[in-house]
């Protein structure tokens, strides 16, 4: 009977897919009238790759037999699945939880915690997707008009998969620090000690291998240093066995954030 009650208290803890997709649609309801604010995130990482990838490339070396651009690319599509999860996971989620009380309404209705975030997860992870799919074609189209292609292998085919793993595990993460963050100054530690640090340090216009190796273990701790090298891996066709560890170490810090964003949200919206 005890194992019964514990297997029953599990099945009630569990989000329902088929509630969580009507925060989905109520999200895509809402980005109608909203919808410059969605498309003008996916242009920062295609800036970057114009201005640093392809500008500053042109004076770079190639490393490790990768032209810089084409070793840069791959670092800032793992950026663009970071940058679509934490403005909709984290900031959207923190104003709608704390400004609007969007969800204290959505709780009157048989919706529950686990159900609200699974939804906003996947929105964030639709939206992170999307910048990803659409950079990738950017990628693609830019290497052709420059005769300089910047994915190199046929392995990059499966490049948008792993791009939306990466975007899975992010979202989770952004709902986690929203679910942490308590008042509009704490965007500044998240963005300032956190989000920033990780974009620049995680190997996406550099090789770690740059750093003290002290400073290369703190460093490979990163998600973002995880999807990086992950997606680098496929794009440049240097395949191997440590693409199953970055894959494994994503889907655990993805799932253990999920777990502590439900916790948190449970603790702060049921009264």
């Amino acid at each position: 009977m005890t194992a019964l009650r514990t297997v029953s208290a599990l099945a009630v803890g569990m989000p329902s897919l088929a509630r969580s997709r009507r925060i989905v649609q109520r999200n895509m309801v809402v980005c109608k009238h909203v919808w410059m604010a969605i498309v003008s995130g996916f242009f920062e990482p295609v800036f970057y790759l114009l201005g640093v990838g392809v500008g500053l490339g042109a004076l770079v070396p190639d490393i490790d037999g990768v032209a810089y651009s084409a070793f840069v690319a791959p670092g800032l599509l793992a950026a663009s699945c970071m940058n679509g999860a934490i403005n909709d996971g984290f900031f959207n989620v923190h104003f709608k939880l704390h400004v609007q009380k969007t969800y204290d309404g959505i709780l009157a209705t048989p919706m529950r915690v686990p159900d609200v975030a699974l939804g906003e997860a996947l929105w964030a992870l639709i939206r992170s997707s999307i910048y990803a799919g659409a950079f990738l074609l950017v990628v693609l189209a830019l290497g052709i008009a420059l005769g300089r292609p910047m994915l190199l292998s046929r392995w990059a085919v499966l490049a948008l998969p792993a791009a939306i793993l990466a975007s899975a595990s992010f979202a989770a993460i952004a709902l986690c620090l929203t679910s942490i963050a308590r008042k509009v100054e704490d965007f500044d530690i998240v963005m300032g000690l956190f989000v920033m640090p990780m974009f620049l340090l995680s190997g996406t216009f550099f090789p770690i291998s740059q750093f003290p190796e002290s400073v290369q273990r703190v460093v490979q701790t990163l998600p973002l240093y995880h999807a990086v090298a992950m997606l680098r891996q496929l794009t440049t066709g240097a395949v191997d066995g440590g693409i199953l560890g970055h894959m494994v170490y994503l889907v655990l810090v993805g799932a253990a954030a999920f777990a502590v964003a439900t916790w948190r949200l449970e603790r702060v919206l049921v009264k």
